[in-house]
Parts: structure tokens; C-alpha cells; sequence
């Protein structure tokens, strides 16, 4: 491989396996060196084998078996591609593949631990985190500037439940929040089951309009605010650093708590690494910060933490301990080792290859396919996702069935608010795919929209 090549070592890799498939040096059932052998050998990471073989397995050249290894495809390859393809493909899971995964040393540490503490490393602890782990996180909130005066940090079982459980803490039945329009499914759930009236605002390039939300706030009693200010799900856009502090400013100003909710902070797309706004307005005493790992290690891992005033983390641990008592100890001291060892940032620079070039692929492909199928794509810099406006005269439940039809999984616009404001758009996750299956998704749902405009026009012709 040739680090002077442009493309990305897994393609360069993924390429010349593929020719030696082809050409016969590689003969059909013939079984693959292991990831971490051939990263051994080519002076590379197990990381990129993994996704050059993810890259061969798309295309039918190349098949997993369970505790075994990666084979060789059979001798029609090519209609293996086309067979894996027509069944069904998911724009709707915003998730880092497997591959990434750094379960190695993972398994490292936890035989580590195991051989330190034996049985002792599954006993309760303290609800609200693991002491080692929570001076760790404490640390790196420092170095990246924010303000721990008045704060305590609290580790839940992932970004959800921090969610979850501050606003059962917070709010009361009828209370007014603030959200971005679009925004993340999830949460307004979660808003719902609390009894939550929600008021939306606008999500812009930069932000949302800072006097559009002074307006709302002193319009309406508002309790919350919760925010995506670094790569929003699911436009991508990130919030310009005057955006973060005046919105601060605005809520400081009000007694409103804001909740920025942060999965990707710190990871750069190639506009450099956005801070959070947190740490942009780190004065600002009421902003409570909910950092998740899911999208930057390992989703299944549910480990997550909320820094917030003190008097509503104590609030919180208390809630915490009601709702399970604790988060895994054992993955608590994982975590802590993961990071403190330095692992952590051995693994962003590993991933943010991978995700820049992604991103760049996926907005191309959405540019080239959706764009002249008449969609709206929001611009965004960075993130596992894009969101678009579906073509004029395409009723998003038509669009929906369509979907279905043709075999590929999105998420409706109709999710992303609650008074359907957003039933125009289209949420759509690229996160877990190679570039060849993310295209076909793209057609697909060039398709359905295509359909659905067809049917809609029947429809109306024949009233």
C-alpha cells in the first residue's frame, strides 16, 4: 500500500485483495490471513483490514465465519453482491460498525482487572460513578477548558438513561421545553413521558436564532433547554462559537437549565474538532453537560456521564440509585483504564480517518443521487447522518410504504418533531455502511420517492 496513494489504505488493501480474488491467486473457500496478522505485515492497524474485508464482503468476494475467519466468496461473486444487496439496506442505524470496535484491548484490560481484583471487580460501588473513573473524565473535561467549580459529574448506563433521569428529576407534568427543529427522536420520547410541552426552534448553519429563542424564552415559562450543538442529530451542522455562548448566556440569564447532549465532540470531520459548548461558556453555571460514548467506542458498552450544578447532581445520583442502583462497576474500571492508559486517544486518531472519509463519501454519493431526485440535502460538516427535504409533491407516508418496498430502512422526518413539522424530511444513517451499499440505500430511496410522487398524482387525478 502506498501512503502517497489518496485513498484511504482500506480501499488501496480492500483493491489488491480484490485483483488477487479475481486474477485466481486468491481461489474461492481460501481462507483470509487474520486481521491482526496482515496488519502486522503491512505495517498498518487491524482497524483497516477489518474494513477492507467489510469492503470485499459488500461486494461478494468475501464471506465471515463465526470464530473461523473471512473466506473467500464462491465463484460467482458478483451475484453474491447483487443478492446481498437486494434484500434490504438500513439508512437507519446510527452506529459505528463492529470493525472499529477495539476489542482486543478491551479483552486486555478486563483480564488485567480480573487478574488485580478476581471477584472483587463485580461488587457494588459508589451509584454515582467509579471514583478512579470520574477523576479521569474530570481531568479531560479540564484540558478541554471546561468550568468544574459548583459541578459534580455523575456516570449513568449510557446518554439515555442521563436523559431519561434528569428530566423525571427536573421537570414536572406541563412544563415548557425548548428543542432544535429537526431534532433527536430519542429525546422527545422522553420529553413525552415526562409530561414535557415542548416549543421548537429552528436549527440554522450556525444554530439556532439566538432572538428567536430569547422570544420563546421570555414567551414561554420555560424549564429546559436541550441542545445538540456539535454535529446535531441528524443535520451535521455544528453551532459557531457565538451561538454557543450567547445561547448561554440567554438561559444563565433566565434560571433555564441547558442540556447540551454531546456524542462526537472532540472528533474532526475535516473542519477541525469542534468544542462543546460546555466548554465554550464554561462561567455559565447552569449549563448541564451529557457526554456519550456510544458513537466514539462501543454503543453496546452503555456507559455515559452527566456534569451538572451541584445541588441537581446530587439529585440525580439519588435518581440514579432509585432507578438501578449502579452502572457496571467492572465497565466503569474498563473505561477508566481505556482512557488513563491513553488507549482513547490511540483510538480517535485511528477512527477520525475512517469517519472523515465517510462523511466525504456519503455527502458526495447523497449529492449525486437524492440532489437531481429532486431532495434537499442540509449541508452538514460532520456526523453519522444527513437530513434531507423530500422533492415537492412527495407525501411522506407514501414515501414511507415506499421505502419498504423497495428495501431500505430510513427514519421518517415525522420523528423528528412532535407537531409534524419535520413530516417533509428524512432522516438517513451512513454510519455503518461501505460506500457501495450506502449508494444502492441512496437509489432506493430515489425510487420510493419517485413511486410515491406517481402515486400521489394518481391519486389526484383520479378524484
Amino acid at each position: 500500500m502506498e501512503r502517497a496513494d489518496p485513498r484511504p489504505l482500506y480501499v488501496q488493501l480492500a483493491d489488491q485483495l480484490e485483483r488477487a480474488i479475481r486474477d485466481g491467486a486468491l481461489g474461492p473457500g481460501e481462507r483470509l490471513p487474520s486481521a491482526r496478522s496482515l496488519a502486522a505485515a503491512l505495517s498498518t492497524t487491524p482497524v483497516t483490514v477489518h474494513q477492507a474485508f467489510q469492503r470485499l464482503r459488500s461486494r461478494g468476494l468475501a464471506a465471515s465465519r463465526v470464530g473461523s475467519g473471512t473466506y473467500v466468496a464462491g465463484s460467482r461473486p458478483a451475484a453474491a453482491a447483487s443478492a446481498g444487496l437486494a434484500a434490504h439496506v438500513s439508512l437507519d442505524r446510527r452506529e459505528p460498525p463492529a470493525a472499529l470496535f477495539p476489542a482486543d484491548v478491551i479483552r486486555q484490560i478486563m483480564d488485567r482487572i480480573l487478574d488485580d481484583e478476581g471477584g472483587e471487580a463485580f461488587a457494588y460501588g459508589d451509584p454515582g460513578g467509579d471514583r478512579d473513573l470520574k477523576e479521569v473524565l474530570s481531568g479531560d473535561l479540564v484540558e478541554a477548558g471546561f468550568g468544574l467549580s459548583g459541578r459534580d459529574l455523575v456516570v449513568f448506563s449510557g446518554a439515555q438513561q442521563a436523559l431519561s433521569l434528569l428530566f423525571r428529576a427536573h421537570l414536572q407534568r406541563g412544563d415548557w421545553v425548548v428543542v432544535e427543529r429537526p431534532t433527536y427522536p430519542g429525546v422527545l420520547r422522553l420529553l413525552q413521558q415526562a409530561g414535557a410541552r415542548v416549543e421548537a426552534v429552528d436549527v440554522g448553519p450556525d444554530g439556532p436564532d439566538p432572538e428567536r429563542l430569547a422570544q420563546v424564552l421570555d414567551m414561554r415559562p420555560v424549564r429546559l433547554v436541550y441542545s445538540l450543538p456539535v454535529y446535531h442529530n441528524p443535520t451535521g451542522l455544528c453551532w459557531s462559537v457565538e451561538c454557543k455562548r450567547r445561547v448561554a448566556e440567554l438561559c444563565a440569564a433566565r434560571g433555564v437549565v441547558l442540556v447540551e447532549d454531546d456524542a462526537l465532540s472532540g472528533v474532526d470531520f475535516g473542519h477541525g474538532r469542534p468544542r462543546a459548548l460546555a466548554a465554550c461558556a464554561p462561567a455559565c453555571r447552569n449549563v448541564v453537560y451529557v457526554r456519550s460514548f456510544s458513537m466514539i467506542l462501543m454503543p453496546g458498552f452503555r456507559l455515559g456521564y452527566c456534569l451538572a450544578p451541584r445541588e441537581l447532581a446530587n439529585t440525580l445520583k439519588r435518581a440514579k440509585e432509585e432507578a438501578d442502583l449502579l452502572t457496571s462497576g467492572f465497565f466503569q474500571r474498563v473505561l477508566c483504564r481505556f482512557i488513563s492508559e491513553g488507549h482513547m486517544r490511540r483510538h480517535l486518531t485511528l477512527i477520525e480517518p475512517y469517519y472523515r472519509d465517510l462523511f466525504a463519501q456519503a455527502t458526495a454519493a447523497a449529492a449525486a443521487i437524492l440532489a437531481p431526485a429532486g431532495f434537499t440535502l442540509t449541508p452538514g460538516v460532520g456526523g453519522p447522518s444527513l437530513w434531507g427535504r423530500l422533492p415537492e409533491g412527495v407525501p411522506g407516508g407514501l414515501f414511507g410504504r415506499h421505502c419498504i418496498r423497495e428495501g431500505v430502512g430510513v427514519v421518517p422526518g415525522e420523528s423528528y418533531s412532535l407537531d409534524q413539522s419535520t413530516a417533509d424530511g428524512v432522516g438517513l444513517a451512513f454510519s455503518r455502511l461501505h460506500p457501495e451499499a450506502w449508494e444502492e440505500g441512496l437509489r432506493r430511496v430515489a425510487r420510493a420517492a419517485d413511486a410515491a410522487r406517481r402515486e400521489a398524482r394518481a391519486g389526484q387525478a383520479g378524484r
